[in-house]
């Protein structure tokens, strides 16, 4: 018996590809996953850099407090102060966050005496110099600063802490204002509140030209121009100085007091003049609420459903108030 071993040749099955509506579907669930995905990915990278604002804060609180114990009081708002001539307060804060390099490059003659000029120990000027603490990765406005970036800051220091916290007359002259940028202030005998109840340092993004252009927060701001008369003084104070709560500036800038501090949440548009962000207040770069320094070095976050008045009171150290059960 002879087997016929010859193979018989299947009919070849051909390759089907995927069609129209099954691409469709695939794209679909793609994207309903991206969907899913993205908002989450979004709040983990929120709460990274919420929190390294967070450390951002704690750095500057203890550095205050290091301060303190150094000098035996608080710096002012804006003046003289250990060993620096009219300065503003992140400037005199910079030995404290390990930055004496850029302290001391705005020595002129044998005095610390920061102005327009003052050189930036890594090239440029001093103002233009960014110092990683004082920035929040979350504030949208950075970068914003004309011929002062990356000099810009996204926190401000409470006037009624750093400030005087009597009325200030109605001048733009720097003689008759400076007195009021130094409330001679000490932790704790000024913090009659007590310091976990008084807000010291609060976020404030760094560009705000809502009231008017241009308007900000910058570390530096609140300098002489010191040896050119182009009008550039801002010192002790103007619309881009860090501050918040208080203070007149030589320019007429009055920040907001009372029940109309109330800080603003993720103000839009903030390079529209005229424009929702209001550089008189505190602002906040987070979803909610706002991250704040408190006078005893703790950081919190405040709220955005805060009773504006709780919130002044919080920023006055000295006003006898009791904070109300939604601080």
């Amino acid at each position: 018996m002879i087997l016929d071993l010859t193979l018989t040749p299947h009919p070849r099955r051909s390759r089907r590809g995927f069609t129209l509506i099954e691409l469709l579907v695939v794209i679909a669930i793609i994207a309903i996953l991206i969907g899913l995905l993205l908002p989450a990915v979004q709040k983990v990278r929120e709460s990274a850099a919420r929190l390294k604002c967070s450390n951002n804060f704690k750095q500057i609180s203890l550095a205050l407090h290091n301060c303190n114990d150094v000098n035996g009081r608080l710096p002012p708002m804006a003046g003289t102060f250990g060993g620096a001539y009219y300065a503003p307060l992140f400037f005199h804060l910079l030995p404290y966050i390990e930055q004496q390099n850029v302290w001391t490059a705005a020595t002129i003659s044998g005095f610390v005496w920061p102005n327009w000029h003052s050189p930036s120990p890594t090239g440029g000027y001093l103002r233009q110099t960014a110092i990683a603490t004082y920035k929040c990765p979350s504030d949208p406005s950075m970068n914003n600063g004309l011929d002062w970036a990356p000099g810009d800051s996204s926190y401000a220091g409470n006037f009624q802490v750093f400030g005087s916290q009597s009325p200030l007359p109605k001048s733009n002259n720097w003689q008759v204002l400076e007195p009021f940028y130094d409330g001679k202030a000490r932790i704790p005998s000024t913090f009659a509140d007590g310091t976990s109840n008084t807000v010291v340092f609060a976020d404030k993004y760094s560009r705000c030209n809502g009231t008017g252009n241009p308007g900000g927060t910058w570390w530096m701001r609140g300098i002489f121009s010191y040896n050119n008369s182009s009008g550039d003084d801002s010192y002790p104070g103007d619309r881009l100085s860090a501050i918040f709560g208080g203070g007149r500036g030589v320019d007429g800038t009055v920040w907001r007091t009372g029940t109309a501090s109330m800080f603003q949440v993720q103000p839009k548009n903030f390079l529209a003049n005229p424009g929702p962000c209001d550089k008189r207040l505190a602002s906040s770069p987070h979803t909610g609420g706002i991250n704040v320094g408190l006078g005893d070095g703790s950081v919190r976050f405040v709220s955005a459903s805060v009773n504006p008045t709780t919130w002044w009171w919080a920023l006055t150290p000295a006003g006898g108030e009791v904070l109300g059960s939604n601080w």
